[in-house]
């Protein structure tokens, strides 16, 4: 008489095509994530238009034809980075919107927020100022929609808290996101300046130094009078706060 093995049950077989999958899904990410890492060392230190996939491909110890696999070339790449970096950058953000702090507090936190990414995470943050590298297109377009939206995002989130300062009688009435720009890009130059060459260059104790004093004109002009003392002066009535 024949036997035949026990059929799998069907709720058991997609157990099991879920599982590769998921297993799938993280060796995906883990290679993805390690290409990353590699090409921001290797973009850090050469530039984008000096940098070769075949460095990257080197620090990532793996082949050329792998990055192809995940990436759109060196492009795909370092459009990717970007998004990563203000993926991350986001959640600093986030940090200055704390309860405990007044309205103008949680604007003047952004900067700090800002010092802290840099510092933590000096590699990502040269990603930050967003510069597209080229006009070749993607089969992943939506990356690039996805950068915009984020720092559209993160630009409108941090106008809104200056409106909340506003709103509140701590802020004087500005343009919040004409003042968001131009907060946006001095910060992100500041910055920047430890990218120069000797004699422009600043230290990271420079850098903390020049954002402290930026936080500190921030308060003093934007303040209401109402947080002023009688020589119109902000001083410790607000105090500058870090971001936990």
């Amino acid at each position: 008489m024949l036997t035949y093995p026990d059929r799998v049950p069907a709720a058991d077989s997609e157990a099991r095509a879920a599982s590769a999958a998921a297993r799938a899904d993280r060796r995906r990410a883990r290679t993805r994530g390690a290409i990353l890492d590699a090409a921001e060392a290797v973009f850090g230190r050469e530039g984008y238009e000096t940098a070769r996939l075949e460095e990257i491909a080197e620090a990532a110890d793996m082949s050329v034809g792998s990055i192809y696999t995940h990436f759109d070339g060196k492009r795909g790449v370092y459009l990717h980075l970007v998004e990563r970096a203000l993926v991350l950058f986001a959640d600093y953000m986030e940090r200055s919107d704390d309860p405990s702090m007044t309205p103008l507090q949680r604007v003047l936190a952004g900067g700090d927020a800002y010092l802290k990414f840099h510092l933590e995470h000096p590699g990502a943050f040269h990603f930050l100022a967003y510069r597209n590298p080229g006009v070749i297109r993607l089969s992943d377009d939506d990356v690039e929609a996805r950068i915009r939206d984020r720092i559209g995002g993160l630009l409108r989130g941090f106008a809104g808290q200056i409106d909340k300062a506003i709103e509140a009688g701590e802020a004087r009435e500005v343009d919040s996101m004409r003042l968001t720009q131009y907060l946006w890009g001095a910060w992100n130059g500041v910055i920047a300046l430890r990218l120069q060459p000797d004699g422009l260059r600043l230290s990271d104790g420079e850098i903390a130094e020049t954002l402290e004093l930026a936080r500190w004109l921030l308060r003093e002009g934007l303040a209401a009078p109402s947080l002023r003392d009688a020589n119109g002066e902000v001083g410790d009535r607000v105090p500058l706060p870090k971001i936990t």
